[in-house]
């Protein structure tokens, strides 16, 4: 299987930055040198940059969890309230997986850019006013 490499991504931890793929590698990690293979750093990705199963699984289950006690929270708070643990960019990669799965579905007062086709993540701002609360899906098998 052959990946392609994206123009862009997004990246950074307290502030979103968008960044051309040509400086990917300062951001990722290497973890082969043939064939070149690099991961963006994640908890649950080990050195061979493949899934530990087990730490995905509690990074869904504490974002899901936020939202279970405190439906309607705003996405800037469930990425504040998971600080100690987990950055801003593998909470916002648990919401993502969790929300295209019908865990969760967002909320907001009115619509914001690109909110549907998930292109760009929200910024500070849109953060503030996006809201979680449970989806379709039962919360309880993820």
């Amino acid at each position: 299987m052959e990946d392609t490499v994206p123009l862009i991504f997004c990246a950074g931890y307290a502030t979103l930055r968008v960044v051309s793929s040509a400086y990917a590698r300062a951001w990722a990690v290497t973890i082969s040198a043939e064939p070149p293979m690099r991961v963006f750093p994640r908890r649950w990705i080990d050195i061979s940059g493949r899934k530990m199963v087990d730490v995905w699984d509690a990074a869904l289950r504490a974002v899901i969890g936020t939202i279970v006690y405190r439906p309607g929270i705003s996405q800037a708070e469930v990425c504040w309230r998971l600080r100690s643990v987990y950055d801003r960019q593998e909470v916002m990669e648990a919401v993502r997986y969790l929300s295209e799965e019908g865990f969760i579905k967002r909320r907001t007062a009115e619509q914001m850019r690109s909110l549907g086709s998930g292109l760009f993540p929200l910024d500070e701002d849109e953060e503030k006013r996006t809201h979680w609360f449970l989806g379709e899906r039962h919360w309880y098998q993820t």
